[in-house]
């Protein structure tokens, strides 16, 4: 699985995410997991504001490639892998100067 996700994605682009099963993070589920791509994140912000909701499970669905079923029928598991998954927007701060 992992290595047919790297072939798909990119060998840099394909992540291990460790959910926490429980509030005291003393447990966790691993679950593979791929950088968001421009289109997805586009999605993803598309409906930001006006579909929260919508716009959350997109970037969950489109970026979770195990354990999806499981992610998604529960709350605390798919808010910590919508937050690992956001965190895995590739974003970068330009630096600004006078000319």
């Amino acid at each position: 699985m992992i290595d047919e996700a790297k072939a798909k994605h990119g060998e840099g682009k394909v992540k291990f995410i460790d959910l926490p099963l429980d509030d005291d993070s003393t447990e966790f589920k691993t679950v593979l997991a791929c950088v968001p791509t421009r289109t997805v994140v586009g999605q993803f912000q598309k409906f930001a504001d006006s579909e929260p909701k919508k716009s959350q499970e997109i970037l969950v669905k489109a970026c979770l490639l195990s354990h999806k079923d499981e992610v998604l029928a529960e709350d605390g598991l798919f808010y910590g892998a919508l937050n690992a998954i956001a965190e895995l927007i590739p974003v970068r701060k330009g630096i600004i100067k006078n000319c």
